[in-house]
């Protein structure tokens, strides 16, 4: 896990960086008020320190003939690293998986699917999911509308009791 930005001019890279990736560094210099030689030292610092961790296009999965998204909520059984283990693999390496979380509660595993169609989905989830050795039983729920922001501010830290 990276540490924590506090440097002004670097959470303002990161800013910007998240509005727009495709940004030149001489324009990126330009908004952060930096010489473009120091722009690039620090983006490639922020980089190396695993604060900035890839950059990517958004796609319309619509467009991909991905029209349905579903959160499919997995229980496993028994519960130990190697089912657990397996179970992420195997879903992550599926096609139809944008998404993977380990989470804590009645579900242990939410998988985000997108697919071409209801029968495309029940196929993911007969065969991959509800068949796999270990799933104790799964729920899914379509997603009508999935949004995700592209920017991320820091959190300021709390002041006082």
């Amino acid at each position: 896990m990276a540490e924590p930005v506090t440097n002004p001019s670097d959470l303002l890279l990161i800013k910007e960086l998240q509005h727009d990736a495709r940004q030149t560094n001489r324009a990126l210099a330009a908004k952060a008020g930096l010489a473009p030689s120091t722009t690039l030292a620090r983006v490639r610092d922020l980089e190396q320190r695993g604060v900035l961790t890839g950059y990517h296009g958004h796609v319309d999965l619509s467009a991909l003939g991905r029209g349905l998204q579903a959160l499919v909520f997995v229980r496993l059984q028994p519960k130990n690293d190697d089912i657990i283990s397996s179970f992420l693999a195997h879903m992550w390496a599926k096609p139809e998986t944008t998404g993977v979380d380990l989470i804590t509660g009645a579900e242990d595993v939410i998988i985000h699917l997108a697919v071409a169609d209801a029968d495309a989905l029940q196929r993911v989830i007969l065969n991959e999911i509800s068949s796999f050795p270990g799933v104790f039983d799964e729920r899914t729920s379509l997603l009508f509308e999935h949004r995700r922001k592209s920017v991320i501010e820091p959190i300021e830290p709390r002041q006082g009791p």
